[in-house]
């Protein structure tokens, strides 16, 4: 069975998307431009000084690795300040590097204990390295904090399906679909339900 990914904060990586883009592939630039046709970049804090037009590979790239550096060297002049501590280590989880991402995020949560944004992020960085047990201790201290959290519950579906825990995976899904019925973490979940109980047929 095809299991859906575990539910990020999906709106902190908006920020590094085109950061994901360089980091995650090669570096070689191609003919063909994914960004063709999509018109002139926006004028926001985001994407400000990319360049009007298309971006191009290289104005991209530059821009992507300044980021990244200003980022580190903000974190690293103050790493007390956990606003520039959560954003450098979003986009090391961009670039591919969780191991010093997770290093980050859990400096951040010795700082806040209570913050499941960064648990939630945790979760799906260990759940990606294979260690199922962590992810499924952070999700259950996000649940401990707020019983009602969709993506905690959804996501320690997909942690106990993981570990082969079927009966535990279709009591989080029904949960799910029972508390969020309106969500898409609802619907995601009705589709798991279907397809473990088809299995089971």
């Amino acid at each position: 069975m095809k299991i859906k990914p575990l539910y990020i904060y999906l709106g902190v990586f908006v920020v590094f998307v085109l950061a994901f883009i360089i980091f995650s592939g090669d570096g070689n630039e191609t003919s063909t431009n994914p960004h063709e046709g999509m018109g002139q970049m926006p004028n926001d804090e985001i994407h400000q000084g990319m360049g009007s037009g298309n971006p191009t590979s290289s104005n991209v790239t530059e821009n992507a690795r300044k980021r990244m550096d200003d980022l580190q060297a903000a974190y690293e002049k103050n790493p007390n300040d956990t606003a520039k501590a959560r954003s450098y280590a979003d986009i090391l989880t961009m670039a591919h590097q969780p191991d010093k991402a997770i290093d980050i995020y859990e400096k951040i949560l010795k700082a806040g204990p209570k913050r499941t944004d960064v648990m939630l992020e945790l979760t799906f960085l260990y759940f990606n390295k294979g260690d199922l047990n962590k992810a499924e201790n952070y999700t259950e201290s996000m649940l401990t904090i707020n019983p009602n959290n969709p993506y905690a519950v959804y996501n320690l579906g997909i942690i106990a399906h993981a570990k082969g825990n079927v009966d535990k995976a279709k009591k989080q899904f029904e949960e799910t679909i029972k508390k969020f019925p309106n969500m898409q973490v609802a619907k995601d979940a009705q589709q798991l339900l279907d397809e473990i109980n088809k299995t089971k047929k």
